[in-house]
């Protein structure tokens, strides 16, 4: 009886102190907030729009807003290479200068690219639609062409290492290399269309910049947005980049 009369007691404590606490702040609460949060990252087949709720980026071309057709967005198909598109197409003048969505370390930067011959980049293309989608080697090494990535460690999206990718890039700052720590903001280099049909047929038509993120976590790569619906999509992309950062 006594024992009883104890547990009684401590378990009457116990929901009394929650009741007098900020709910916000109780242990239970806590803890099913730790639980869900875990949850959210758990699986790493589908991308969840909550692990971006809070990442805020600069547009990576000042001047440049967020383009509103999903041929430019990611999950747009690209059939002529049987792959799909991961990142986003800012299409601008040839030159716009380009800059860090955020800060991070250059891992990659593409001083010494030369364009590969037209009938080397179709060989490739080919290959591709034999594959069944675009492979890793193809899409780097020869879409991309001129290009920088950004590693921006696990500050930006918890949980996960990221890389932002600046592609088809007419040039790149001199100071942008491997090791090199970038600021958010900071030019690192100019459009172009390096890589595309139309750079190795000698033109400087349908400059843009390729931009990705990528997320990687337990042995996997995923880009943002992957398999969003477009609404969805357009309204997370619209409130993830700003003009400014605070």
């Amino acid at each position: 009886m006594y024992k009883k009369n104890i547990i009684v007691f401590l378990f009457t404590t116990i929901i009394s102190a929650q009741s007098l606490e900020n709910p916000n702040t109780s242990p239970l609460h806590i803890l099913g907030k730790i639980s869900k949060e875990n949850q959210k990252i758990e699986n790493t087949d589908f991308f969840n729009p909550e692990w971006v709720k809070d990442l805020k980026l600069l547009l990576p071309c000042k001047d440049i807003k967020l383009p509103k057709r999903s041929s430019r967005l990611p999950n747009a198909p690209r059939t002529y290479r049987n792959g799909t598109h991961r990142g986003i197409d800012f299409f601008s003048n040839w030159g716009t200068d380009v800059r860090a969505v955020a800060p991070g370390l250059v891992i990659r930067a593409d001083h010494n690219y030369k364009e590969y011959p037209a009938k080397f980049r179709e060989k490739m293309l080919r290959s591709s639609g034999s594959v069944g989608h675009t492979p890793s080697d193809i899409f780097n090494n020869v879409l991309l062409g001129k290009a920088i990535f950004l590693d921006h460690g696990f500050e930006l999206i918890p949980g996960f290492r990221t890389i932002s990718i600046y592609a088809h890039l007419s040039s790149i700052d001199k100071d942008i290399i491997g090791g090199a720590k970038v600021e958010a903001g900071q030019y690192i280099g100019k459009t172009g269309n390096s890589g595309t049909k139309a750079s190795t047929l000698g033109t400087r038509r349908e400059a843009h910049l390729h931009w990705e993120l990528i997320l990687q976590k337990d042995n996997r790569e995923i880009y943002l947005g992957k398999d969003i619906p477009y609404d969805k999509l357009y309204e997370m992309l619209d409130n993830i980049f700003v003009k400014k950062l605070d």
